[in-house]
């Protein structure tokens, strides 16, 4: 009888999951068959009609060439940084860390308000320039998108090299010394063939997170008339016409392909490094500089990065207490009433209140259901499991705006889901989903698979097992998972842009919808409120962290205390 139990038990769970790894495909299932409807025999007449379009020839050749471009500034800035922060002895490397990960943390629209702010025609850069007889910054260019989203993907190559970088082990250095090369050489000729591979394979995802972003060419290229493929499908979307949503999905089927392409080409990359996933990294200082270089490089790297992240913020912060749009820096040109109306107004209050619902809902059934699919990843990677994580990863793999379309044309049918609040939870639990799995599935590997098997043997339920056993042991990298989740929910824009209704408005969309009207003030107001929440949230986990640090550093102490005790003790 307790066999049979078991038996139904696993049945069920494999259906459970099997369901739910077929619904995350669901999506994009229907919205490539979508790409291929049409009443004329050719199933490829979509494809066809749309490539003959000029404006679509524009928007895919723009895309490549800001993703290519893109990739050129974040692979080049990255590199070297990464380079810097692993090798050198430069001192108040966690600040410059924190100014390089500022990139990735603050919202890329909130990026790319803040340099349109700096490099306003009415601004102080651009009224010197004039000034001088130099021409004029645009930012509403190919350029400026090319610009703003190579600074905003940065850390994603950054963060991936520099891990790689300090896995290379001295003794290849070493050797190549012996041989004969001079340290730089040794650099050229040993450590970057090592890490090339990580400085690719960040180029490639660097590459895709340009496809993927919508709001920097939406706020810097709408307006100038600078169509790219992620801006088209969103203009297709909204034109309503009688075959809108077809070329639409045809659209989003093309940006899908390149995407998935580049993720497999990015994943055989990170193959071929992976053989350095079991070194230690080292953090040894490798290049020491004399203190007066050592000085000139440190100061140099932090004035290159507080010009990058922290002057445009600076800039967009007073533009938010300015009067109106280009006043001047004059005392008498501030106000708070921009201040005034995002705190009273209703339009923006709801905004706020839904992003922070829907963030807090999609957060916790992300928690829920990835750590149930990570431990089951961790502990029998059934193919149920299996069908799961693929559904997730395609759904975090696509563009946003592709993944947006794809819940249209599931959910459109259905009135109690579409056009409400809860079309967009389900579409935030679809495309964050494979972050907790990640997380949960490398937590729980940490756990002895023993520690439950005495839990099992001693009669211990299943309920206690997970609260007494596992949750203390992987509560930490699961709530970091979660808050990931969460910040990148509650700053979302893509999703919301092709799904809120008009009670269903985010903050993200309040922010594009200030931008898009001309009222760069507000939305300037806006972003300032966002940027200060999202510094206290982090610096709250920070925080948190440092607590459980120390709270873990006196409990090893007073182990040790104990030890000297008794270990006499027990001698006598």
């Amino acid at each position: 009888m307790h066999t049979k139990k078991i038996t139904y038990q696993r049945i069920g769970t494999a259906l459970f999951f099997g369901g739910l790894g077929f619904l995350l495909i669901l999506p994009l299932m229907l919205l490539f068959l979508r790409s291929f409807s049409t009443e004329n025999s050719s199933i490829f007449l979509n494809y066809v009609s749309l490539l003959a379009e000029p404006r679509t020839v524009s928007a895919i050749k723009n895309t490549i060439i800001i993703g290519i471009g893109a990739t050129i500034i974040s692979v080049g800035l990255g590199g070297i940084l990464a380079f810097l922060m692993a090798y050198t002895n430069i001192k108040r490397k966690k600040l410059i860390q924190t100014m390089i990960m500022a990139q990735f943390i603050i919202p890329s629209y909130v990026i790319t308000l803040a340099w349109s702010q700096l490099f306003q025609k009415t601004g102080v850069i651009n009224q010197f320039l004039e000034k001088i007889r130099l021409p004029m910054v645009d930012i509403y260019t190919i350029g400026g998108i090319v610009f703003v989203l190579g600074l905003c993907n940065l850390p994603l190559v950054y963060t991936l090299t520099l891990s790689m970088f300090r896995k290379v082990p001295r003794d290849l250095e070493w050797a190549g010394r012996i041989s004969g090369c001079t340290q730089w050489q040794t650099m050229i000729k040993i450590n970057l063939p090592q890490v090339l591979p990580a400085l690719i394979g960040g180029g490639i995802l660097a590459f895709l997170a340009a496809l993927d972003n919508f709001s920097v060419p939406a706020f810097l290229g709408i307006s100038s008339g600078i169509p790219v493929l992620s801006t088209y499908i969103y203009e297709k979307a909204i034109s309503f016409g009688p075959s809108a949503f077809t070329q639409a999905a045809t659209l989003a089927v093309m940006l899908a392909i390149i995407s998935m392409v580049g993720t497999i080409i990015q994943g055989r990359l990170i193959k071929k490094s992976s053989g350095m996933d079991s070194i230690k990294e080292d953090f040894s200082e490798r290049i020491l500089f004399t203190k007066t270089k050592r000085r000139i490089l440190e100061w140099t790297i932090i004035s290159v990065l507080g010009m990058i992240t922290v002057i445009p913020l600076v800039s967009m912060m007073i533009s938010s207490v300015q009067k109106y749009y280009g006043a001047s820096f004059e005392i008498k040109n501030f106000t708070l009433s921009a201040f005034e109306f995002v705190f009273t107004n209703a339009a923006v209050a709801s905004a706020v209140k839904n992003s922070i619902v829907f963030a807090g809902v999609a957060c916790l059934i992300c928690v829920f259901l990835g750590t149930a699919i990570g431990y089951l990843k961790a502990r029998n990677n059934a193919l149920s499991v299996k069908l799961v994580e693929l559904g997730a990863t395609l759904n975090y793999a696509v563009p946003g705006i592709v993944l947006a379309l794809a819940m249209i044309f599931c959910f459109g049918k259905f009135p109690n889901v579409y056009n409400t609040s809860k079309i967009i939870i389900i579409a935030y639990v679809f495309r964050y989903l494979i972050i907790q799995i990640k997380g949960s599935a490398t937590a729980v590997l940490t756990v002895e698979a023993s520690l439950e098997e005495a839990a099992l043997i001693s009669g211990t339920g299943i309920i206690r097992r997970w609260t007494d056993v596992l949750i203390p042991l992987i509560r930490q990298p699961i709530l970091m998972s979660s808050f990931f989740i969460f910040n990148s929910a509650l700053t979302e824009l893509t999703l919301s842009s092709m799904l809120s209704a008009a009670g269903t408005k985010t903050i993200g969309l309040t922010i594009f919808n200030l931008q898009q009207a001309g009222s760069y003030n507000l939305a300037a107001t806006m972003s300032t409120v966002l940027v200060l929440l999202i510094l206290a949230g982090y610096l709250l986990v920070w925080m948190m962290q440092r607590a459980s640090r120390k709270k873990a550093a006196k409990q090893v102490a007073a182990e040790k205390v104990l030890t000297k005790i008794i270990n006499p003790c027990l001698e006598e």
